[in-house]
């Protein structure tokens, strides 16, 4: 069976089965079933397909009982993805299996005698001599770049960045130029994370979420319909750190000020119940690394919009806190890159 043969299947149900494959160290047809209300049948030819495509492989259930054993079915153990992290000077890499696990990370030393560009090539030719070395290129289903604002496709720009020479180079072309026939994906870390972390909430497809990500010296986020980013100009999504107080200062400008936890939960929970009030929604997904913020702040953020900002209880929306910015935005590139291969695959031309 080759890839024509998937194209009178819906793509939604080909996609429902690979991830439930995905999800689970081994799975049977029987429990794909049951997770996706799909008939063994279809399920059978979707799993042949994709087991000739090398996208799965199949395994046998070892039984103490005598009897038939049945295929369990397991992502290809060899396939991975490049997540290159250009979010600050520390170049990074990751490896990234179909399971959207972490298998490998390493960080590049930034030469101050070197250009930017210089430095920018001498990671890219040192990443992709160590994967020569440790994996196969072969197996590889994709490129994703971590930027620190938002890419311009078009002019295949970083459009703003806290890495301003990013903001001057072709970075799609440079790193086609090292990595060749790769499918590349470039995103804001935000973004990535964003759509990362809204996958572990149940029916999120159905749910209005607001994303905050609070570091050190920045506050942004994003605001998500329908498991879908709502992005503005020049494909912005919420610079929350660059919300205006009465006084004319900017919140990452107040909370840089704060000297004690309580202050910095009450200047936060000001800007939060903003958003709250703006947007209405249903869930914040709120995660940070910042000064002060060594225990969970949530509890706090919800004292003061009740008891400070007149918050009613009936329009407190759900609030939970997520970990590993990293991590989150890794994940969120190789969900993309992972979609993109399956649908080349399954409907690209032989």
């Amino acid at each position: 069976m080759n890839n024509i043969s998937l194209r009178s299947i819906k793509y939604e149900s080909i996609k429902a089965i690979f991830t439930s494959i995905a999800d689970s160290e081994k799975i049977s047809r029987a429990e794909i079933s049951e997770k996706t209300g799909l008939s063994l049948v279809t399920i059978g030819k979707i799993a042949d397909a994709l087991l000739d495509l090398d996208i799965i492989s199949q395994v046998k259930e070892v039984r103490p009982q005598a009897g038939r054993r049945a295929g369990m079915l397991s992502v290809n153990e060899n396939k991975f993805a490049l997540i290159l992290d250009f979010t600050s000077y520390e170049f990074r890499y990751a490896v990234l299996d179909l399971r959207l696990s972490m298998t490998e990370k390493s960080q590049y030393q930034y030469r101050n005698e070197l250009t930017f560009e210089e430095n920018l090539g001498c990671f890219l030719a040192e990443t992709k001599a160590a994967i020569d070395t440790k994996l196969s290129l072969e197996n590889c289903f994709g490129i994703g770049i971590a930027v620190s604002g938002p890419y311009n496709s078009d002019s295949d720009r970083v459009i703003s960045s806290r890495v301003p020479e990013l903001c001057t180079i072709s970075l799609e072309r440079t790193v086609a130029k090292h990595f060749p026939g790769m499918i590349i994906r470039i995103d804001s870390q935000v973004n990535a994370a964003a759509k990362s972390n809204i996958t572990h909430v149940d029916n999120y497809k159905e749910k209005n979420i607001v994303y905050w990500y609070i570091g050190n010296s920045y506050v942004c986020g994003a605001y998500l319909v329908g498991g879908n980013l709502i992005l503005g100009k020049d494909k912005h999504a919420c610079q929350f750190g660059a919300m205006r107080f009465s006084d004319g200062e900017t919140l990452e400008g107040k909370l840089e000020k704060c000297d004690d936890i309580e202050a910095y939960a009450d200047t936060l929970s000001s800007a939060v119940g903003t958003v709250i009030r703006i947007l209405s929604p249903h869930l914040l997904i709120i995660e940070y690394d910042a000064k002060f913020v060594c225990s969970d702040i949530i509890p706090l953020i919800k004292t003061n919009l009740i008891e400070k900002y007149g918050l009613l209880h009936e329009n407190m929306p759900d609030m939970i806190r997520a970990c590993c910015k990293y991590r989150n935005s890794h994940r969120g590139l190789t969900m993309d890159l992972r979609d993109l291969w399956l649908d080349r695959l399954v409907f690209d031309e032989e």
